[in-house]
């Protein structure tokens, strides 16, 4: 079931979903939610390069080539192939697990599950492109593992969320054999068909949400005559403004409301949504009609609606819930409680479904603008009008990574700064996976006694005196990524005699340039000598660093 979630609530483009099942294979520790994200925001997306250049940031060595057929036997697995559609014209990405002399294993992205193919087959739908990929000694995610925790949860709580109606149906089920016996069986099948009924039209209203879902694509197109947009956009689809979908799902939660609160082995109960039932299967009629004989395609999601409707009515006559009905039963009280059911139903979905889709639309432009904003030419037009750094920054603080390389990052930090603490992971991921960048920090404190930041800024600066990068990338680990910033532990760790008061003079002529340079808060990042643009972070210098 959480699979079927997974593909419903959180929908895999296919260039994500071959990135994720190869790193699957290569063991990579790299979350869902992370390769979704730079994935789609590529601005190549969905080009093979957005893959390439997110297993370049996260340390899988990769490589794009283009292969005769009759070598991809000799290509180690797993890798990432360009393979033909079949249902349709477009290529898609594909990942292959193994090549041997007569048979193919590889995950058919159509039909969203690994296949097993004859090699001649295979081969007829590839196009010879491929990405091979190794994992590297670095490669991963940092924070993996609360990453995968967030995501764990989030699965949970919809697992949980979604189980909660049909739990209740059947512990209520339950409870109503242990009372009533073999005469629960009917109300208990009705709720049961009610519950089902509220799972389709769930679907139904997901679709006016998210209507390129693969999942229900895959439903909604399974034959030559199966068309769920057809029937859903067609002008028949709406009654006064409101969807059928909208009405549907009203129908089966304010019926559910009604056997929950009312008792499903009730007999007004039973009587009540017996006759309801009753209204509700003309509606078979209508939509069958519809499609057979004036759209001439079928909604699977909506005739799965129209047979719930007709086992319920056969439930109801099999049941003689028709026979119970008795005008001085129906009270006023029942009349209210049934008016309210629907009532609830109905006002609900009409305020939570047009929030839902207004969410998706915004995700939808959200990842449109990423995709803008990394693209190289607007970054660097912005860039070109920021602020220029007219004063040298020679001999001035830390300076790791390659010392010939063509970018450098300017990174003007306080030792004791939050926001300069959680961009230090997204810096050190940047000179891991990019051998042409260059990092130079400066510290914006003062060589006064009374300027807490200046103890591990100086204490730093002396370590960097050692010129062993290693242990000062280490250093600056061990300072910058813990929550609690601990003085003492640290220069225990890092014993210095005498080294950290020599770097006052450093201090000062950091200080100094932070004057000129007319700093005002940090962290303060320039690029190639000018200023990182405001809606930049240093996380998205990834695209457009060369590598």
């Amino acid at each position: 079931m959480q699979s079927i979630l997974k593909r419903l609530f959180e929908p895999k483009s296919n260039p994500f979903e071959a990135a994720l099942l190869i790193s699957k294979l290569l063991d990579v520790k790299i979350s869902a939610t992370t390769l979704k994200k730079e994935i789609e925001e590529h601005p190549d997306f969905p080009s093979l390069l957005s893959i390439s250049d997110v297993f370049t940031t996260y340390g899988i060595e990769n490589e794009g080539v283009k292969i005769e057929l009759d070598k991809f036997a000799d290509i180690p697995c797993p890798y990432i192939a360009q393979l033909k559609g079949v249902k349709h014209r477009d290529s898609f990405f594909s990942v292959v697990k193994s090549f041997d002399l007569t048979q193919v294993t590889f995950f058919d992205p159509e039909k969203s599950q690994w296949c097993v193919s004859q090699k001649e087959k295979f081969l007829e739908r590839c196009v010879g492109i491929v990405l091979l990929a190794e994992a590297g000694p670095r490669s991963g995610e940092r924070g993996y593992a609360q990453i995968r925790t967030r995501e764990r949860r989030k699965q949970l709580f919809q697992f949980l969320t979604l189980s909660f109606i049909p739990a209740l149906a059947i512990l209520t089920g339950v409870l109503a054999f242990m009372t009533d016996g073999i005469g629960a069986m009917f109300p208990f099948l009705f709720t049961i068909l009610v519950v089902a009924g509220i799972a389709v039209s769930s679907l139904l209203l997901w679709y006016e949400v998210d209507q390129h879902n693969p999942f229900l694509q895959q439903i909604c197109s399974s034959g030559k005559k199966t068309n769920c947009s057809a029937i859903l956009k067609s002008k028949a689809s709406h009654v006064m403004g409101i969807s059928w979908s909208v009405l549907g799902f009203s129908y089966f939660a304010g019926m559910f409301l009604l056997l929950f609160f009312g008792g499903i082995t009730n007999s007004v109960t039973e009587s009540v949504c017996a006759w309801i039932s009753g209204f509700a299967s003309v509606y078979i009629v209508f939509s069958v009609y519809y499609q057979w004989r004036i759209a001439k395609q079928w909604c699977l999601l909506c005739l799965s609606i129209q047979a719930i409707l007709g086992l319920q009515l056969i439930t109801a006559i099999a049941g003689g819930w028709y026979g119970m009905f008795h005008s001085s039963n129906l009270s006023l009280d029942w009349i209210i409680k049934a008016m309210v059911s629907f009532a609830i139903s109905f006002f609900t979905i009409n305020f939570f479904l047009p929030a839902l889709k207004k969410a998706k639309e915004a995700n939808r432009l959200n990842t449109q603008l990423q995709r803008l904003k990394h693209n190289p030419e607007i970054f660097e037009a912005l860039l070109s009008k920021q602020k220029y750094l007219s004063v040298s920054t020679a001999g001035l603080g830390i300076t790791i990574g390659n010392p010939d390389a063509k970018n450098t990052l300017i990174k003007v930090c306080a030792p004791y700064c939050g926001p300069c603490s959680k961009a230090h992971p997204l810096i050190e991921d940047l000179l891991d996976n990019n051998s042409d960048v260059k990092l130079q920090i400066i510290f914006n404190s003062y060589g006064h006694g009374y300027d807490t930041g200046a103890i591990p800024a100086k204490h730093l600066l002396a370590i960097a005196e050692s010129g062993n990068e290693l242990m000062i990338r280490h250093a600056l680990d061990d300072w910058y990524l813990p929550e609690e910033k601990n003085y003492e532990k640290f220069a225990v760790k890092y014993p210095l005699n005498g080294a950290v008061e020599r770097q006052v003079s450093k201090i000062n002529a950091m200080r100094d340039w932070c004057d000129q340079t007319d700093i005002t808060s940090t962290p303060t990042f320039f690029i190639n000598g000018r200023e990182l643009p405001d809606k930049y972070t240093v996380a998205d210098l990834k695209y457009f660093l060369s590598v």
